[in-house]
């Protein structure tokens, strides 16, 4: 699945819609850095 997915480093976090990779987050980041990030994803 890294492989599939192009995953080259630890942490990384893909997020998918419909099946599809739309955002990758890669590296280490504080709580608030993420909920920024994925603030278009989340309802």
């Amino acid at each position: 699945t890294a492989a599939k997915y192009g995953i080259m480093s630890i942490p990384t976090m893909n997020v998918y819609q419909g099946g599809e990779v739309v955002k990758t987050i890669v590296g280490a980041k504080p709580k608030a850095a993420i909920e920024r990030d994925l603030a278009d994803f989340i309802a």
